[in-house]
């Protein structure tokens, strides 16, 4: 069986990579085994002076066993995990840093996510000039190995509210009603509901790094390079549960400068029928391909983050939000599992199979970089009319049904009842 692969990143930097760890005791705890301070591990990609050293396997020592607890916890095949274990990724652990002032960019993976879950992006990135920081959430993500090889595995409370979020039939009727009806059930799902406790404790947690950046308390290998990066030049971003997040931190956290939500759902109000504070990115999936392909009746929801980032009326107008969507792409091949041949994605992950996992990879690379490269380094490049010439597969999503409804209607709910 043939080892799974990736292309080399891009640019002019080789890339180093490091764990470290940051101890919270500054935001509210959610956890009981949190009360003494909350211990997020982080891996941090950079650019480094040279690539002559050994490449880092995509898992070393028990951090398989870390994985497998995603296994478990989403019922994906076992042998998953070992074709990612005999991936070799293109980061040399504990490389010297090619200097400082690097743009700095801080990451959050998806529920039951893992610290390492999107790879190849985040050696894109530092192969072009960035500082990668990615959050690994105890309690929330699949499993967390520290520095010191502890490890903490996934909170079943966690992941059975998660799973139960889409069993809801409210859950049913918020997507596939009409306008009112999705815009009225929505607060249903917010804040004190549902994921909305641990969406605020993953903002804090990435506020937590910026902090721990900004005042160089970061431990393990990492240390030195916490006051390596430009925070004056920060953006945030995520995929799935994590994008949720990031897009609640830029709202939330004035250091942030820009955001990428890589189909993430929003679980907090801060953003609800509201301007959000920085430029963002939104690249979503299909979500109505997916769901109808689980056995939902026909989705009439434009996209999960249809009634928000943006006032009501002004919906889809605003020239820095951009909202796109990617056809073909599943939900959890925007994560390293598209390296898994596509016969195998198909039958298990709910409308996968029918993306080619390079394609997805250099997709979802050069929008991103593209994105943070004109709103951080204020470069003019178009973005984002290149990269929807180069990617045809991604189309604007219209959010024109919902600024008519909420013009036809004179004084629309600003905040409706549950």
């Amino acid at each position: 069986m043939a080892a799974l692969t990736y292309a080399a990143p891009t640019g002019p930097y080789p890339v180093g990579v490091r764990d470290g760890e940051v101890l919270d005791t500054a935001y509210p705890t959610l956890r009981p085994q949190d009360a003494n301070g909350r211990r997020l591990m982080v891996r941090v990609w950079y650019p480094a002076q040279t690539d002559g050293r050994t490449r880092r396997p995509y898992l070393v020592d028990d951090e398989a066993r870390s994985l497998r607890w995603l296994t478990e916890a989403t019922g994906a095949p076992r042998e998953w995990v070992d074709r990612l274990a005999d991936v070799r990724t293109h980061g040399v652990a504990g490389a010297e840093p090619a200097g400082r002032g690097f743009p700095t960019l801080v990451f959050s993976h998806g529920a039951v996510g893992w610290v390492s879950q999107n790879t190849p992006l985040m050696e894109h990135l530092a192969s072009h000039g960035y500082i990668v920081w990615s959050v690994a959430h105890p309690g929330e993500a699949c499993g967390v190995r520290y520095p010191n090889g502890d490890t903490v595995r996934y909170d079943d409370a966690f992941n059975k509210t998660f799973l139960g979020t889409v069993a809801d039939p409210h859950y049913l009727d918020r997507i596939t009603g009409d306008v009112a009806t999705r815009f009225a059930l929505t607060p249903a799902f917010l804040d004190e509901h549902t994921m909305g406790p641990w969406s605020q404790r993953w903002v804090d947690d990435m506020r937590a790094v910026i902090d721990a950046l900004e005042t160089g308390m970061v431990s393990g290998a990492a240390a030195d390079l916490a006051g390596a990066g430009d925070t004056a030049r920060t953006g945030v971003f995520g995929m799935s549960f994590g994008a949720a997040a990031a897009a609640s931190t830029a709202q939330q956290d004035h250091r942030v400068k820009a955001v990428v939500n890589l189909d993430g759902g929003q679980f907090l109000s801060d953003l609800l029928d509201t301007d959000i504070r920085v430029p963002l990115l939104h690249l979503a999936t299909d979500m109505r391909v997916q769901l109808e392909t689980m056995g939902f009746p026909p989705v009439t929801a434009l996209d999960a983050n249809e009634f928000f980032f943006e006032p009501l009326r002004t919906a889809g107008t605003r020239r820095d939000v951009h909202r796109l969507r990617m056809t073909d792409v599943s939900h959890l091949e925007l994560t390293d599992l598209v390296l898994i041949p596509a016969h195998d994605r198909a039958t298990v992950l709910p409308g996968g199979g029918k993306a080619e996992a390079q394609r997805t990879i250099d997709l979802v690379n050069a929008f991103i970089r593209a994105y943070f490269d004109a709103v951080l380094l204020g470069i003019d490049n178009r973005f984002p009319q290149p990269q929807m010439t180069e990617f045809p597969e991604v189309v604007p999503i219209d959010l024109a049904p919902v600024r008519t409804w909420a013009l036809a209607n004179t004084n629309p709910p600003t905040h409706p009842g549950t």
